[in-house]
């Protein structure tokens, strides 16, 4: 039977942002297939990058020399600011990259206050990027839910080409309430590790069977979806082996459950395994699954061979459901201003030139089209006179 194509890996890089992301990034460094990819830590923690176990040389540590190794404390304008201030560090990371996955968790200081300025490095250098990300827990309050949906709203989804959001109270859907929180956390952490191998795979290689970043960033460019993701994993040899899989997907601790596929718009399922992996294997698997998605479902394939996978055989499936309602506003200031087209003069028609001052209308000039700097809900590329609608003194 004929085997899937074995890939050949580009240098896909994954950057781990905050001290979730880089938590998650290290545990993603002790998988199968981990050699293929490039693994970056960022904060502006030392200790949080030290204790993330990747390599020294691939840590980024932002802002030394205004916090000195220190954590933000929550504080995402901090967060903001120390990201800001390696802008040309990062790009020159970056540069050449053929694919970039970020992984961070938002709520806090630096994983969400660096978001605008890793899209902004990423759009200006052209490279094709998926933002996978989750959000609080409901017991850490709906302040930190706030920040996690503005930073979604605000800074991502109007520029960025795909954006995976995977709530952690998915974990609640299976786990037991006498969980200990900090298992609940590991846990989290463990599947997010898991879903970004698994997403890289297909993404980036010469498979037969690729979902490809264009088609996925097709399917979620500018659109707000909430994604639950499932994992399984069985012996390749084990004659029950596709409805093993099933099953075991099933329970995974972030799918939430067989009724995330009937409800999904859109579901992406990956299949990776050793170099032995079957288009058969293939064939078999996606038709049992598929029985379980709604016909009206959008579904995406991908499947990867690598002798790094020896003996397992692992699904994951990432489900997307769009929100039929308008994603939550950004706080006043934060979108930038439509540019208005001059109205042409008719013949004979005095030249009118509006009152510059008097104007309320706040155009971004030079800064249109890039993710705003925002201070306490203000855009701050806006002029100050224009925001507080300041009168100028304009006597000679």
């Amino acid at each position: 039977m004929e085997s899937i194509q074995v890939l050949t890996m580009k240098k896909l890089t994954v950057l781990g942002v905050g001290s979730a992301g880089c938590r998650i990034t290290g545990i993603l460094n002790t998988l199968p297939g981990a050699e293929n990819l490039r693994l970056l830590g960022f904060d502006c923690d030392a200790e949080a990058l030290k204790n993330s176990g990747l390599p020294e040389e691939n840590l980024i540590l932002a802002g030394v020399k205004w916090r000195g190794g220190r954590g933000c404390g929550g504080k995402v304008n901090d967060g903001k600011a120390a990201a800001a201030v390696e802008r040309e560090t990062l790009a020159g990371v970056l540069e050449g990259t053929p694919l970039l996955v970020v992984i961070a968790g938002l709520g806090r200081g630096f994983g969400t206050g660096s978001m605008s300025v890793i899209q902004s490095v990423t759009s200006k250098l052209k490279i094709p990027t998926v933002f996978l990300l989750n959000t609080p827990f409901l017991f850490e309050g709906g302040g930190r839910t706030k920040l996690a949906e503005n930073t979604i709203n605000c800074d991502l989804l109007p520029l960025a080409g795909a954006v995976v959001v995977v709530p952690n109270d998915l974990l609640f859907c299976t786990l037991k309430s006498s969980v200990p929180h900090e298992e609940a956390f590991a846990l989290a952490d463990r599947v997010m590790a898991e879903s970004a191998m698994a997403l890289a795979v297909p993404l980036c290689s010469g498979n037969r069977l690729a979902a490809d970043y264009d088609t996925l960033s097709a399917l979620l460019c500018r659109q707000h979806a909430l994604c639950s993701i499932g994992h399984a994993s069985v012996d390749p040899e084990d004659p029950e082996k596709e409805r093993k899989l099933v099953e075991n997907l099933f329970d995974s601790p972030m799918l939430g459950g067989s009724s995330k596929l009937k409800k999904a718009d859109a579901v992406l399922m990956i299949l990776n395994g050793g170099s032995g992996l079957s288009l058969g294997d293939a064939r078999g698997i996606f038709e049992n699954l598929q029985k379980y998605v709604s016909p009206d479902c959008e579904v995406l394939i991908g499947a990867g061979a690598d002798s790094a996978w020896g003996r397992e055989m692992q699904l994951v499936v990432l489900t997307i459901k769009f929100e039929k309602s308008e994603p939550g506003q950004c706080a006043a200031g934060n979108a930038p201003a439509t540019r208005k087209g001059r109205k042409k003069r008719a013949e004979g028609e005095e030249e009118f030139q509006p009152d510059l001052f008097s104007a309320q209308t706040n155009e971004l000039g030079v800064m249109e089209g890039t993710p705003p700097v925002i201070v306490d809900g203000v855009n701050l590329d806006v002029p100050t006179f224009l925001r507080k609608n300041i009168p100028v003194d304009r006597r000679n």
